[in-house]
């Protein structure tokens, strides 16, 4: 049993000066995807789901959080490395204290639309209630733009993290990690960007929270690296993820042909398995990102 308190990850994490990733999932294929990569690199590994989609108005079906975090859990507790799990990014509060109650390490409420002082009264509320239960908070003063996916291509202004309002921030709220926002954004891939390291420096010396990267799909590699060196020590991924599943899940698909057996390319768990070429991707893809943050190994 490797389920671990978020503060002990980060405190590793940054003695050891390295991040740990966040990796997120969605089903079991993608939450066992990254459950092999971090025992295969031997890595620190934060597992969990988006809170971005769950209850949303237009989604066909609905699903129960408790069958998310049972899932996660579980995932959590069977893998001999350490691990948490993150319930991230939810608008919804009353879905983000369900989290809490459910047992998720880490959660995060988010709200783009909200302004400064009542996106900080909700996280108030968070971090009160998550306390009292032994969970985590992740807050942000800011959203990062293009959380909903339809951010096509860098916006002309671009809201940085400010250091004084991110010290005020996490002064009144409470919270246990804080993510910045140093020039990257949810452009899920489709371009990159570089970071305003220097930005992040100064918010390094100023705040004394474990400093989290969201955006990193569309980060220069480079620049990711340079940011641990900075002192992030959790960095989000997401759409890369998706990405990597879905190309070889439609690869897959298309050499499939008009005579195939049912029980061999839809959970049989074979080499003719669609759904799992598309875990074999997504894990060689969290392998790669594990390296790249500096936390293969560090689980001994």
């Amino acid at each position: 049993m490797t389920l671990v308190k978020f503060a002990d990850l980060m405190e590793h994490a940054e003695r050891e000066e390295y991040a740990v990733g966040y990796f997120e999932c969605w089903n079991l294929e993608s939450l066992m995807a990254v459950a092999d990569a971090a025992e295969a690199t031997r890595s620190p590994v934060l597992l969990g789901f988006s809170g971005i989609y769950i209850k949303h108005p237009s989604r066909l079906r609905r699903d129960p959080l408790s069958a998310f975090a049972a899932l996660g859990l579980e995932v959590c507790r069977q893998i001999s490395v350490p691990a948490a799990l993150v319930f991230n990014e939810c608008s919804n509060l009353d879905l983000v204290l369900e989290a809490i109650d459910q047992g998720f390490s880490l959660v995060m409420f988010s709200d783009e639309s909200l302004p400064l002082e009542k996106q900080t009264a909700n996280t108030q509320q968070v971090v009160k209630s998550a306390h009292q239960k032994g969970a985590a908070v992740e807050g942000e003063a800011l959203t990062l733009p293009g959380l909903s996916g339809n951010l096509h291509e860098k916006p002309e202004h671009v809201q940085l993290t400010d250091v004084e309002v991110a010290c005020d921030f996490v002064e009144r709220t409470g919270v246990d990690a804080f993510a910045v926002n140093v020039g990257q954004m949810h452009l899920h891939g489709r371009q990159h960007v570089g970071l305003d390291l220097v930005r992040l420096h100064k918010l390094k010396e100023a705040l004394q929270v474990p400093l989290v990267l969201h955006g990193a799909s569309s980060v220069y590699s480079e620049q990711l690296t340079r940011a641990v060196k900075c002192g992030i020590c959790k960095i989000n991924v997401g759409s890369i993820l998706k990405q990597a599943f879905f190309d070889s899940l439609r690869e897959a698909c298309a050499d499939i042909g008009t005579m195939y057996n049912p029980y061999e390319v839809i959970g049989s768990g074979l080499e003719k398995d669609v759904l799992m070429v598309g875990r074999v991707a997504l894990q060689d893809k969290v392998e790669q990102l594990m390296r790249l943050f500096g936390s293969a190994g560090k689980a001994g």
